[in-house]
């Protein structure tokens, strides 16, 4: 059991991480990303850029504020799948666990993906967590298909076929401005891993 002074220190840190970020978001989402001073943050959530820099990196990671903790769910979601579980069922099952927590922030999503697709900076960050993603399923795929060079290949293509669909699949949410119903999108696209694509007419 933790100390009551140990909590609070817990308590203030993720306090301060709370008003970065907001004051982060407020700022991109106002004046844009490029425009926004990493001094006006701080000024803004009333922190020195010392103690900013004990929460983040630099200016892109408040974008992504949870980018590592969406990752550890993920992959551990995909680690805890049944004994015998196909990888494509339990992205199927993690798809809809996902997509409902996507549509109940739908708002605050579609404001961030504005702030992502006007800075060639973010998106290149964002890319770099496709490629996290990718690596997880890759890794988690390869444990399950009991290792050696099959296994890996097939793997490493299973990963990449996959978040492709993801990234397809979110963008084309978004550019439905999140009025779609993403779990079906995401159990439509996965099926179109099985499915070839219809022959056109003659």
């Amino acid at each position: 059991m933790k100390k009551p002074s140990s909590l609070l220190r817990e308590r203030k840190k993720d306090a301060t991480r709370r008003a970065l970020v907001r004051a982060a978001n407020l700022r991109f989402r106002n004046v844009g990303f490029a425009a926004t001073t990493l001094d006006e943050i701080c000024a803004d959530a009333e922190v020195s850029r010392r103690t900013f820099f004990r929460y983040f990196d630099n200016k892109e990671a408040l974008a992504f504020p949870h980018r590592a903790e969406r990752l550890e769910r993920f992959t551990a979601l995909l680690d805890a799948a049944p004994p015998g579980e196909s990888p494509i069922a339990s992205l199927r099952r993690i798809a809809q666990l996902f997509a409902g927590e996507h549509t109940t922030n739908r708002e605050q999503l579609l404001a961030q993906q504005r702030v992502i697709a006007s800075s060639a900076a973010l998106i290149a960050v964002e890319h770099e967590i496709d490629r996290d993603w990718e690596d997880a399923m890759y890794r988690c795929f390869v444990r399950r298909l009991g290792g050696g060079d099959a296994a890996e290949l097939r793997a490493r293509v299973l990963a990449g076929a996959c978040i492709g669909v993801i990234r397809a699949t979110m963008r084309h949410w978004f550019q439905s401005g999140g009025r779609a119903d993403l779990g079906q999108l995401g159990l439509q696209a996965l099926d179109a891993l099985h499915d070839p694509l219809p022959t056109p007419a003659d």
